[in-house]
């Protein structure tokens, strides 16, 4: 039997038709997205903010000379770190030298005169008891060897003198630091207490100055009670330059601004800070001690407030949550159960409803019993 030419295109026609829907059918029908899960954990947690901070020294030292004289020598390296009682400059020493075998000399003859005197009341002492001379005589040579006396200690004032101003002429650190330029040049007449040669600042350790609104006062109190490290990070919060601890708070709020000034104080071995240096000092303001854990990567931001993914009947579902803080990688929320699995990390083609599936395995994800699976 001969079919016509119509018929024949009217059954290629509705073969095509069927072979078009089974690959549209097909086409609705992709496979299940691939995702991960991970639970909701609990654990201590320390909500810590950033307050701007200013780096000072704990000692700062401004060397001036306490006598007058030609700077002979400067001996030490600008810049460096320098040691307590490390000798800085020399003073020329020609002038105090002199002085002091000048008041030895003095000091050495006043002596002999004071032994001459007290030889001179011992000889007349029997002579005046006996009336072979007057009282008055006696009474001068007493006298004479007195006041020889206080004179052999007023030179050995003066020598002690002599040999401190001497000992000005090395001029040594008073505190262990860094110090900044010599000021004054080998060469220089330097004047006593007046020339300013140098400046040493203590840079270890080390303090840094910030303040807080009243409001957190207690938080403060509490970090300071239990010597809570505070991470010291540069200007711009990004890097961690040292840990200190809060050693200070000022004994009065700040009427003008509503603040309180704190310091914290860092061992610095590292010379991490540097005096003058902004820094971002890191308060705890908050702890938990079962706090709700998620990775921040894991909430999404929507159109009435953060969410997360969680499945239910392979299914991906979103579930609103309160972010209260986050730290690190870490996002401390509420809203949310702990043990509670939510997607991580979050596939690009993430949706709410789309169909998922367990990485590695055949079947779609299902949720825990019990756990919740669909926004309230």
């Amino acid at each position: 039997m001969t079919r016509s030419p119509v018929v024949l295109l009217l059954t290629l026609a509705t073969l095509s038709l069927m072979l078009s829907g089974c690959q549209t059918k097909a086409k609705h029908e992709a496979p299940p997205l691939q995702v991960g899960l991970v639970s909701v954990s609990t654990r201590p947690m320390t909500h810590y903010e950033g307050f701007l901070g200013t780096v000072t020294p704990l000692q700062t030292a401004t060397i001036v000379p306490q006598t007058s004289g030609i700077l002979q020598s400067v001996r030490f390296t600008e810049g460096s770190m320098v040691d307590k009682g490390q000798t800085l400059f020399t003073i020329d020493p020609a002038q105090m030298q002199a002085a002091l075998a000048q008041a030895q000399a003095k000091l050495v003859a006043d002596q002999a005169t004071a032994r001459y005197n007290r030889n001179i009341v011992e000889q007349d002492r029997p002579l005046a008891e006996k009336d072979f001379i007057t009282v008055q005589s006696f009474d001068q040579a007493v006298s004479q060897a007195q006041a020889a006396t206080a004179q052999v200690q007023a030179d050995q004032a003066a020598l002690e003198q002599a040999r401190l101003n001497l000992s000005y002429t090395r001029i040594t650190a008073p505190i262990s630091g860094r110090i900044g330029l010599a000021q004054v040049k080998a060469g220089n007449l330097v004047v006593a207490n007046q020339t300013q040669l140098a400046i040493i600042n203590q840079v270890a350790p080390i303090t840094v100055n910030f303040s807080v609104p009243q409001s957190l006062l207690s938080a403060a109190r509490l970090a300071q009670q239990q010597a809570i490290p505070l991470p010291i990070e540069d200007e711009k919060g990004g890097t961690v330059l040292a840990q200190g601890k809060l050693t200070f708070i000022d004994n009065s709020v700040s009427a003008g601004t509503a603040t309180i000034s704190l310091q914290a104080t860092v061992p610095n071995t590292n010379l991490g800070l540097w005096p003058g240096q902004y820094v971002q000092v890191q308060m705890p303001i908050q702890q938990l001690a079962q706090a709700t854990v998620l990775p921040v990567g894991a909430i999404q931001q929507g159109s009435t407030g953060p969410f997360v993914y969680t499945v239910k009947d392979g299914t991906a579902m979103d579930k609103p949550v309160q972010v209260l803080w986050e730290s690190g990688t870490d996002a401390v929320v509420q809203g949310i159960d702990a043990g509670i699995r939510v997607i991580y990390p979050l596939p690009a083609r993430l949706y709410p409803g789309v169909k998922v599936a367990l990485s590695g395995a055949g079947g779609p994800a299902v949720q825990p019993p019990g756990a919740p699976g669909k926004r309230p």
